[in-house]
């Protein structure tokens, strides 16, 4: 009752804050006991493992394979919803990095400091791998192919232990992880964040939460506690609660939109990825409701992956460079994106920041729902379980609209409120009425441009706009 409160009020004033750890000393031991933390990463590396077995030695019959499911109808989107409520939690106790600090504790490493060029670029170059993986995922028929699912599992394993070998401390995680740098978007409008108490870090001389003490190793990604602004970097692995000497980390529960209010769109990893996300959803949409673009493509390419590649890259250039291009048009619009304090910003990349991780997660969510009626069969068949083979389902056609709907909506309510916070209290005064009118029209119209063509994969047909680009009629 006392939590439910607590959330009421940070929901009617969103300057409040709940630390978790002051309220609930015993929640506090589960982030601080880094034995619990050692344990649950060696059985999620166990499962990681074992999945790139199966992927690779196991059927390649996507129906008696549940590596498939399993990894992209269940651990994906399990991971983006978490975002939302725990922030970067899952980064804490993520099991790539492990087989490389082990290594790094034997020694077994060159200990290189990340070159400054490399740090440099490493978010274009991470936002660029994320990229890739969204591009080959859609173009080769992936998440319909256990080896190839294994393979990327693998390669993302290899580049953590790789960059262990290489560079001190958890290099990747800190710079070049593609999966991280989506998980820091989306944890920036989580209701968790892990930050400091500033009044106790003014009191610290030695920084022992980022550089550590006597043999026990600092921050993973050279952060330590006390350089703790905002939820993109920090893993909240718990490591800087135990080197701390004043017990200074906190975790708080907050008002989820202040941190993307705060920051107005600074970061390159927003800027760059929030337009590929957008664009890439009209992709993937018009790929699997309306125009089925691969269907075509694989017919064109004769099933030539390298063929199918090359022209998928098309729709998911064009969405990118159309989105990119109504981002920058709204920054001109809006009038204001460079400011004395704040430097060079754009305000739309927060605005649209809610409505491109929404897309995601709908876009993720349309494949564990339609697919969730074969999971428990498919075990069945690759372990001979008969009973598992008639354990199947019908998921309700109106099932889809409902979770769809619903999400974006929420979205486009968060982005309308960064708006109105936007123009009416951190620019109060400087945004015409008219020019704040032009955008929020826009964002009305991108929202239903992303439920027009959502609207074609539902199987109810007075919700089914779109038919008119399909062969035939939705029954």
């Amino acid at each position: 009752m006392r939590l439910l409160i607590k959330l009421f009020n940070i929901l009617t004033d969103p300057d409040t804050k709940f630390d978790l750890f002051a309220a609930y000393p015993r929640f506090k031991l589960l982030i601080y006991n880094q034995r619990l933390h050692f344990i649950w990463r060696g059985f999620l590396l166990f499962i990681l493992l074992t999945l790139i077995l199966v992927g690779i030695y196991g059927p390649q019959d996507p129906e008696y394979n549940c590596i498939l499911y399993l990894c992209w109808g269940l651990w994906w989107p399990a991971v983006l919803f978490s975002l939302l409520f725990v922030g970067r939690v899952w980064c804490g106790v993520c099991p790539f990095p492990i087989p490389g600090r082990f290594l790094q504790s034997w020694h077994i490493s060159l200990g290189m400091t990340v070159p400054k060029l490399l740090i440099k670029y490493s978010t274009p170059i991470a936002v660029i791998f994320f990229m890739i993986i969204v591009w080959v995922e859609e173009s080769t028929g992936m998440k319909d192919n256990p080896k190839a699912t294994a393979y990327l599992i693998l390669i993302i394993f290899s580049g953590a232990l790789f960059c262990s070998l290489i560079f001190t401390k958890q290099a990747w995680c800190q710079y070049f992880c593609p999966l991280g740098k989506i998980m820091g978007i989306g944890s920036s409008i989580s209701w968790l964040e892990f930050r400091p108490n500033h009044k106790k870090c003014r009191q610290c001389t030695t920084f022992t939460c980022r550089d550590g003490v006597d043999n026990k190793t600092g921050c993973p990604v050279s952060l330590g506690a006390i350089r703790v602004t905002n939820n993109l970097e920090c893993h909240v692995c718990g490591r800087c609660m135990q080197l701390c000497p004043h017990d200074s980390p906190q975790l708080n529960i907050r008002f989820p939109l202040n941190e993307v209010i705060i920051r107005k769109g600074k970061f390159i990893t927003c800027t760059l990825m929030i337009p590929f996300l957008i664009g890439s959803h009209f992709a993937r949409f018009l790929d699997h409701d309306v125009l089925s673009i691969m269907d075509h493509i694989e017919k064109s390419c004769m099933h030539d992956w390298v063929c199918q590649m090359g022209l998928y890259a098309i729709p998911l250039a064009l969405g990118f460079a159309v989105v990119y291009m109504i981002i920058s048009l709204g920054d001109l619009v809006f009038g204001v994106y460079d400011d004395e304090l704040l430097g060079s910003f754009s305000p739309m990349v927060p605005v649209f920041l809610p409505l491109a991780f929404a897309g995601e997660i709908v876009s993720r969510m349309n494949y564990t729902i339609a697919n969730s009626p074969d999971f428990l069969p498919t075990i069945g068949r690759q372990f001979g379980w008969e009973t598992l083979t008639h354990l199947s389902f019908t998921v309700p056609v109106w099932f889809y609209p409902i979770y769809g709907i619903t999400i974006m909506f929420v979205a486009e309510l968060a982005g309308l409120y960064i708006l109105e916070k936007f123009v009416e209290v951190d620019f109060g005064g400087l945004i015409a009425e008219w020019r704040y009118r032009i955008i929020q029209i826009s964002f009305f119209l991108l929202f239903a441009i992303y439920l027009l063509i959502m609207s074609t994969g539902w199987d109810i047909s007075f919700l089914n706009i779109l038919f008119i680009f399909q062969d035939s009629p939705l029954s």
